[in-house]
């Protein structure tokens, strides 16, 4: 009877301890995964440059690079994406100052802060390379830059400050 006893007292102490860690934990976890859950945007952007990177014998592209400014966004924001065989020939109808819909992705990367990538132009699918060093982005908000009350020319912040990622949120990187 007495071991009985002693068996009983440890075991009830324990699970209830362990139910409220293992609680804890589950909460913890769907709460930071949660956090960075990732998104779809869609915009419209301004087609600034297309070049044909790589071409085959009939001067189709097999390679293509295509510049795009985020011109509904605040400051000036510009995007080189490439894209290969299914994206190529797709783009390349695209000419310099044609307005377009992109689909971005919104995701967390490995490195401990958002990233986004594009995934459509138009109707052309474009599948990210993760080894693609020719793409790439320059996100800046620029504004007036006064001395005295007179304007001396202009600054440019490269860390999206507020107001950009309340109109275009993809480029939040924290």
């Amino acid at each position: 009877m007495h071991v009985g006893a002693c068996v009983e007292r440890p075991r009830t102490q324990p699970r209830s301890a362990s139910r409220a860690v293992l609680l804890t934990a589950v909460v913890v976890g769907l709460v930071a995964s949660a956090c960075h859950r990732p998104k779809h945007y869609e915009t419209t952007v301004e087609i600034t440059r297309v070049s044909a990177v790589r071409k085959d014998e009939a001067n189709k592209p097999l390679v293509l690079d295509l510049e795009v400014s985020y011109s509904e966004c605040p400051g000036g924001q510009l995007e080189v994406v490439r894209g290969g065989l299914e994206f190529a020939p797709c783009a390349s109808k695209f000419k310099v100052g044609d307005k377009v819909k992109v689909g971005i992705d919104h995701e967390w990367s490995d490195e401990g802060h958002y990233k986004w990538t594009i995934r459509t132009v138009g109707d052309c699918p474009r599948v990210h390379d993760p080894n693609d060093e020719a793409s790439y982005a320059l996100v800046r908000e620029c504004s007036d830059w006064s001395v005295n009350g007179s304007r001396v020319g202009f600054q440019c912040k490269y860390i999206p400050e507020q107001n950009l990622v309340d109109k275009c949120p993809w480029f939040k990187r924290r």
